[in-house]
């Protein structure tokens, strides 16, 4: 049985945890963006570290699920990461999409520093692509599935019209918003209510159903009442 990709982005701003650690003092580190390549930066593993873009706004984060906590502030784009007790100093390899449609993979070394201030700057001008044409790249799946997913937060692909069978989960009320279609795949794209009268953490693997290829959240932590959005690729005839 083949086993569903997760995923986590964000685009929502994010409530800080009661046991957020902040730290007072910072350390500042400047990456010169080369999309081409996976950019390595050290971060502490004990506090929340500042991750942003100059002169654009970060809209997804990707990653393993389970290794960081990340909050977001859609307002200035930044990126608030920590990695996770389970995950402790291994490296995070995660991978960031800009509203001007910017990619750039990233390696975070985590260790018992100072928090870290991360500053990606770059002397070109971008200009998200229509497509990224997945079917001339050599890429395996999930690698497909990943850039399927960034291009469906863009809103990059082709509106489809596939009628999906409801999607119920406990706690959370579903509503199916749109569906994208590229290559074979969909992208069913819903919007996810907490229903509850008390905050949840939504993780992927509880909107799982039989089929799901890759699953991702915008957001992790919702208020009573907050809304997020779930994209869930699928094979297209499915």
């Amino acid at each position: 049985m083949r086993k569903a990709l997760y995923l986590l982005g964000l685009i929502a701003v994010v409530a800080a945890a009661d046991n957020t650690v902040v730290a007072k003092k910072t350390v500042s580190q400047i990456l010169s963006v080369n999309q081409e390549e996976r950019l390595t930066a050290n971060i502490a593993v004990d506090y929340m570290n500042r991750l942003a873009m100059a002169g654009d706004k970060i809209v997804s984060i990707f990653g393993d699920e389970g290794t960081f906590v990340h909050q977001a502030d859609d307002h200035t784009g930044q990126v608030f990461i920590k990695p996770t007790a389970d995950n402790g100093t291994q490296p995070l390899a995660i991978t960031i999409i800009t509203e001007n449609g910017v990619t750039q993979d990233l390696n975070l070394v985590p260790s018992t520093s100072k928090a870290a201030t991360i500053i990606l700057k770059s002397t070109v001008s971008y200009k998200a692509p229509a497509a990224l044409g997945l079917a001339h790249r050599n890429l395996n799946l999930q690698e497909q599935w990943i850039q399927i997913i960034k291009q469906a937060v863009l809103g990059e692909l082709a509106v489809g019209s596939k009628i999906v069978p409801p999607r119920t989960v406990a706690n959370f009320k579903l509503h199916h918003v749109k569906n994208y279609v590229t290559g074979g795949y969909v992208v069913e794209v819903w919007l996810i209510k907490n229903n509850t009268q008390k905050p949840l953490d939504a993780l992927e693997k509880t909107f799982f159903t039989p089929g799901d290829l890759a699953i991702s959240l915008q957001t992790q932590s919702l208020e009573p009442g907050a809304k997020t959005y779930l994209y869930v690729v699928r094979v297209a005839h499915a």
